[in-house]
């Protein structure tokens, strides 16, 4: 069974439950092993002993993997404390004082920032602050649970309430940075050197440990009991496992000796000893902290100046590599603008060697003489404290060949008086970005001379296309008036010539057929009335012709008239309805443009004729604001039709409004077809 990151304190699924449960109650036997042990050494109370481990392991259980394994707390102070004579009310003001002291302290160090590898100072210091001050919650409720159930005299409460507290807070001090440091894997291997100096370490550890603990030590000493000064042999072994082996010596060795003192002074051996119990362990106990935080204090220190010389180290490394770095053209300057360092990219591109630099002044160095006074202005800007930093272009010197520009960008480095330390003066080559702008520039100035020709020759081809355009107006003009006049000429013709030759020969029919009724002859009469039947047929037919192309209304009425006679003669030779809307007169003053509508009109209704057979056409003419405008609609399969066909009709309509200025609109509107012109009068435009 895999022990998960986190519990929570209520898993939610079957599987999840039963997990958090085993691993609720192997916590609770783990406590109560603990605690039972720790109570083998009680002096004052059944209840009471003088290091309390399950602390320690309670809190590192927190800390580790969460407060949702509490119950194991409860279940290990009814372990520890069965058998002892306590009632339930007390078992349980017990786990009450000791789930208080966990809960507090660790949330104490959550808030704080606390990091379980104690490699930080602060981190040790919250540990044993907390741990120790927290204890003081348990010491409180554990004993007067105790005094409440009888166990302890009134008089000696305030003995086992300073014990308790000892007991818990030396399990913090003591037992939870062991298993902290040990249950992490290690981060690095140790050498057969660093094994050999471990074991020396201990067996020295082993052999003071049993002189100082087991009394031997003492009476060589002294016959004084308590000799305290002993115990201080320990402290040059705590500091040589805090600064050779870090965090996990110093945890191992704490941890035995305070078992060491624990045993001794239980015991009765030991300078801790004095003939009272609890000044007995009041000596026991400030010698476990004392040894406990010096310890672990100097190896989070010494972990702290192992970070900051390695952090320094890369910062070093990484100065070094970002001042060597190709490409970056690096110099370094002291306070007065002497060369103390440059880079391999620099060295490359001049050719000096850094060695022959260092201590010369900057400008006179490497930078030509007509720049130097540039160059000099812009570092006096650094040293009277005028900017922080400078950018600048200049030639730079090289020990073969031609100068080289570079794009130079100063940084002035200062102390906690202002004043500038040193400059870090790094460059980029623009030789080459130079001769492109160079090379950039004349193409530029080529490149508008040929745009400025070229616009030139187009500006002069334009003109001639707008004299072009304006022929070619001027010429369709003339060709759309040749034909009106050609077709006024035919309509004239037929009306004048044929149409009135027509109607001579149909009199001369009439008179014969009156003659030949004179003369009776029957059949003659009659075929010579059917001649002339025929002929005033051909003479309405000649005569519809004659408008058609030469709309004689467009002479007497307008373009009103000329609109009406075309619905009229719609209506009366097609037999389809089609009607005009004018509600008052309309002015049309340019001839041209009304015979163009009416051309236009004439085009829609054969359209209509033509794509839908049967519908009602629709023509309106209205006049508003000086616009003239002309619709002719018809139902919507027509307007599906003509769009679809895409004839010649819709390119002639467009192409007649576009000789005259007007706009021109064809498509589907409110379910029908609809052919619109709008006009304007050139003075009103």
């Amino acid at each position: 069974m895999r022990l998960p990151a986190t519990f929570s304190a209520w898993p939610t699924g079957g599987q999840a439950r039963w997990r958090w449960a085993c691993w609720c109650v192997l916590f609770g036997l783990l406590y109560g092993a603990a605690a039972r042990l720790g109570l083998a050494t009680s002096s004052i109370a059944p209840n009471v002993t003088l290091v309390w481990a399950p602390t320690g392991l309670s809190l590192f259980v927190f800390l580790r993997w969460g407060p949702g394994l509490w119950p194991g707390i409860v279940l290990g102070d009814l372990i520890a404390n069965a058998g002892t004579g306590a009632s339930l009310a007390a078992v349980a003001g017990i786990s009450l004082g000791n789930l208080a002291q966990t809960f507090a302290c660790w949330w104490g160090l959550r808030r704080t920032g606390f990091a379980q590898a104690l490699e930080r100072v602060r981190d040790v210091v919250s540990l044993i602050l907390l741990g120790t001050a927290c204890a003081g919650l348990s010491a409180l409720i554990g004993p007067t649970s105790l005094w409440l159930d009888g166990r302890v005299p009134t008089d000696a409460w305030a003995a086992v309430a300073l014990q308790w507290w000892m007991g818990d807070a030396a399990g913090v001090v003591v037992l939870t940075p062991f298993l902290l440091i040990w249950c992490r894997s290690a981060s690095a291997t140790w050498t057969r050197a660093q094994v050999a100096e471990a074991a020396a370490l201990l067996v020295l550890l082993a052999l003071l440990c049993a002189l100082v603990f087991g009394g031997a030590l003492l009476q060589g000493l002294t016959a004084t009991p308590g000799y305290y000064p002993a115990s201080l042999a320990l402290f040059p072994l705590a500091v040589w496992a805090a600064l050779r082996f870090g965090q996990r010596g110093a945890t191992l060795l704490t941890l035995l000796v305070t078992l060491a003192a624990v045993w001794g002074t239980v015991r009765g051996a030991g300078p801790f000893v004095d003939g009272g119990l609890t000044s007995s362990l009041v000596r026991w106990w400030v010698f476990a902290n004392v040894i406990t935080v010096t310890s672990l204090l100097l190896a989070a220190s010494q972990s702290e100046r192992d970070r900051a010389r390695a952090q320094a180290i890369r910062d070093r490394d990484f100065g070094s590599a970002i001042l060597d770095a190709e490409g970056a053209l690096v110099v370094v300057l002291d306070g007065q603008g002497r060369i103390e360092r440059v880079n391999r990219s620099f060295e490359h591109a001049t050719g000096f060697n850094s060695a022959t630099l260092v201590g010369q002044r900057f400008e006179e160095a490497l930078i030509p003489a007509e720049h130097h006074a540039k160059v000099s202005g812009h570092a006096e800007l650094l040293r009277l404290k005028l900017a922080d930093r400078e950018k600048l272009e200049s030639p730079l010197r090289r020990h073969r060949g031609p100068p080289i520009t570079v794009s130079w960008t100063a940084t002035a480095l200062r102390d906690e008086h202002g004043s500038m330390t040193h400059a870090i003066v790094s460059g980029i080559d623009v030789s080459a970005r130079v001769e492109a702008a160079d090379a950039l520039r004349q193409a530029r100035r080529q490149l508008e001379q040929r745009v400025a020709e070229r616009t030139q020759a187009l500006a002069e081809a334009n003109a001639a296309l707008q004299v072009q355009m304006a022929e070619r107006q001027r010429l369709e003009h003339e060709l759309i008036a040749v034909s009106e006049r050609e077709q006024q000429r035919f309509g004239q013709a037929l009306h004048d010539g044929l149409g009135q030759h027509l109607t001579a020969t149909a009199i001369q029919a009439e008179l014969l057929a009156r003659d030949l009724e004179a003369a009776g002859a029957r059949d003659a009469q009659a075929s010579a009335e059917r001649v002339e039947a025929m002929l005033s047929s051909a003479v309405a037919q000649t005569r519809l012709l004659a408008r058609g192309l030469y709309p004689v209304e467009m002479e007497e009425g307008g373009l009103m008239m000329a609109l009406q006679q075309l619905a009229e003669n719609t209506e009366r030779q097609l037999r389809r309805t089609c009607t005009l809307e004018c509600p008052r007169p309309v002015d049309a003053p340019d001839h041209i443009a009304a015979v163009h509508l009416y051309r236009i009109a004439q085009e829609a209704v054969n359209n209509a004729v033509k794509h839908a057979p049967g519908a009602a056409i629709g023509i309106a003419l209205g006049q508003q604001a000086g616009a003239l405008t002309l619709r002719a609609r018809n139902p919507l399969p027509a307007a599906i039709g003509a769009a679809e066909g895409q004839g010649i009709g819709l390119r002639i309509m467009r192409h007649r409004a576009q000789l005259i200025g007007a706009t021109f609109h064809a498509g589907a509107s409110d379910g029908a077809w609809q052919v619109e012109v709008t006009w304007r009068s050139p003075n009103e435009r």
